[in-house]
């Protein structure tokens, strides 16, 4: 197998692993706390580092495995392939979540997050007219949460940028040239 196959190969392979791991973690902060992950700051940066620290490690065994050396482009690559799997099995379960698993969490989370909101803004000693005005500022938080096609679409659009970005930086920096060693000159005559 050529080095662009295995690359594309393990990258799936290793995608689909983190997309369970994903969904394992989201069901069970689900069945902990449903708006936990709507609410809670500590627990969305927890997740995050988490995930990068996961593709990370994903990097450096695919890297590994395909002989401890790629280029920027061939990490990119591999990055950008579990980047779409992570996106769309997200997107999938979002969906899958909000319509069949729990059809009222957008409703509960809204109003836990305008709970949330309320409550920091009163910390800061912000008047209740101030409050309710900047909560009706930030929109009906329900209708951004349902499972629209256009939430559906942007939630996919906005997880796939940020993946992508997180690909580029990762990519630059595990990237490794192979060095170059005197077997690698032609011998002179």
């Amino acid at each position: 197998m050529d080095k662009s196959a295995l690359i594309s190969k393990l990258a799936i392979k290793n995608g689909l692993m983190l997309a369970a791991v994903s969904i394992i973690i989201s069901l069970t902060l689900h069945f902990i706390d449903p708006v936990l992950i709507y609410t809670s700051f500590a627990t969305q940066i927890g997740i995050f580092v988490l995930f990068i620290v996961l593709l990370v490690v994903v990097g450096i065994n695919i890297r590994k495995e395909i002989g401890g050396f790629w280029t920027f482009g061939e990490a990119f690559k591999a990055y950008l392939i579990i980047s779409l799997i992570l996106a769309l099995t997200a997107t999938l379960y979002n969906v899958i979540l909000v319509k069949f698993i729990d059809p009222d969490l957008p409703q509960r989370a809204a109003a836990a997050i305008e709970e949330a909101q309320r409550a920091m803004m009163e910390k800061f000693g912000m008047a209740s007219e101030q409050i309710d005005e900047a909560i009706a500022k930030g929109g009906n938080m329900q209708e951004k949460l349902e499972p629209t096609f256009k939430n559906i679409f942007t939630s996919f659009g906005v997880s796939l940028a940020l993946y992508g970005v997180l690909s580029l930086i990762l990519s630059a920096i595990l990237k490794k040239k192979q060095p170059v060693t005197f077997d690698s000159f032609p011998k002179e005559g």
